[in-house]
């Protein structure tokens, strides 16, 4: 997480230790009263202090008593206390793309010298982190699209620079009405044409390419969180050992990977599977590829859309009980998602929105139009329990970026909370202090 946010936490902690155990008495704690999933489990009457300095960061849990202090003067909740959601790959909503306004186009004018674009991105992404809020997001890893290794430089660059601002702005006590920003999602370069998805044919490099930039101007790529790679690719391991030791999250996806080869890239130190059955040979019983190896290994976690779109609801129950705590619920969401029907670009490729539908011209599907609030209410609906549903969409995900002040109502933990309704999951609302 960012060094600003980290600091953030540290003082309001300190600041929480000092008003529990010296100053028993202090009102300046603000409590939250009502039902809510605490270590998976749901509590019907919990009360949770906060500590409204700062980023907010929650002083204490536990079940509610008539008579203390804090209970006495601590707003009632309705519907279900959740943390708020973290997505770890999305490419845009509401409008607002995680490139810019001007997509890959302008990152690609900045790249040759005509125009920076930093401004306009970092604009953006903060407009985004708006947006994803109001759907009860706590974070977000922006994602982008494979780019020109130039072009992706300069936009790793600019999510750091939001990155950076957003952190020093939580500091003091702003920016609340955002999801928080951890860093950036690279989907690409080094990725199988034979299973590209709606990436851009003509920008796919080699893995050993990718390594040779991510050494070239090293600060640069600071704020990279997470890079999609084709293992089976030559140089593909080196990278993901590379990745690894940079502490760089290595997703297997948009690959023709066979079993023995995926499993290779999680003992090379890979993590995560780029959205399971998208991007991917199918399963088969006599050759299961990278979704068998997924489905089958004991910690790699996973993500899935759950639109309904992209994985058929049968099928979704179904991975979803294999792969229990190891499921994450990701949005994939396109700049448009929320907007309707309509045309609007992917990185360099064009696409169009009708219903549930974001696709390029050929038909390919190039994400969701709907963000992780509704994933979550899906898998819910689709038989899953709420609080792995939940728990897919929050700890997992934060766990996945070594982030455990995200994904959890605990002491210590960020104050992002959201209500949802305790039976279907859908979304109430965040919760303010």
């Amino acid at each position: 997480m960012e060094r600003a946010l980290l600091r953030a936490l540290r003082r309001s902690r300190c600041r929480t230790s000092r008003r529990v155990v010296v100053a028993k008495g202090s009102t300046t704690l603000r409590g939250i009263r009502g039902a809510a999933l605490v270590n998976g489990k749901v509590l019907d009457d919990v009360l949770i202090g906060i500590d409204p300095s700062g980023l907010g960061t929650i002083a204490s849990v536990a079940r509610a008593r008539s008579g203390s202090a804090l209970a006495s003067r601590a707003r009632r909740v309705e519907g279900l206390i959740i943390p708020g959601y973290v997505d770890v790959h999305l490419h845009g909503a509401g409008g607002h793309d995680v490139l810019g306004p001007g997509g890959a186009h302008e990152l690609l004018m900045w790249a040759r010298g005509v125009r920076n674009a930093e401004r306009d991105i970092v604009a953006s992404l903060r407009a985004l982190a708006v947006e994803t809020a109001k759907h009860g997001y706590a974070a977000i890893t922006p994602a982008a699209v494979s780019l020109p290794l130039e072009s992706l430089r300069l936009w790793v660059r600019a999510v750091s620079v939001a990155r950076a601002e957003q952190g020093e702005d939580l500091q003091r006590g702003r920016a609340r009405d955002e999801a928080i920003i951890l860093g950036a999602n690279s989907e690409g370069p080094a990725i199988s044409h034979a299973r590209k998805g709606a990436h851009d044919p003509t920008v796919l490099i080699n893995p050993a390419e990718l390594l040779r930039a991510l050494d070239d101007r090293p600060n640069d790529w600071s704020a990279l969180r997470i890079v999609t790679v084709a293992p089976e690719l030559k140089g593909g391991e080196e990278l993901v050992r590379a990745l690894t030791k940079r502490k760089i999250v290595t997703s297997v996806g948009h690959s023709t990977a066979t079993l023995d080869q995926a499993n290779a890239a999680w003992a090379a130190g890979a993590t995560s599977t780029t959205h399971l059955c998208n991007g991917m040979d199918p399963f088969h019983h006599r050759t299961p590829g990278l979704v068998g190896a997924a489905l089958a290994h004991r910690s790699a976690r996973v993500e899935l859309i759950c639109d309904g779109v992209h994985v058929e609801s049968n099928v979704v129950k179904l991975l979803a009980d294999i792969l229990g705590n190891r499921l994450m619920v990701v949005s994939d969401a396109c700049p448009v998602a929320g907007l309707g029907d309509g045309d609007f670009m992917l990185g360099s490729m064009p696409a169009r929105v009708k219903g549930a539908h974001a696709t390029l011209r050929d038909g390919t599907l190039v994400g969701a139009v709907s963000l992780v609030d509704v994933g979550v209410q899906n898998l819910v609906a689709f038989g899953v329990a709420l609080p792995a549903a939940v728990a897919a969409a929050t700890k997992t995900p934060a766990d996945l970026l070594r982030t455990p002040q995200l994904g959890r109502i605990a002491v210590g933990a960020a104050a992002r909370l959201s209500t949802i309704d305790p039976v279907s999951g859908a979304l109430r609302g965040r919760v303010s202090f």
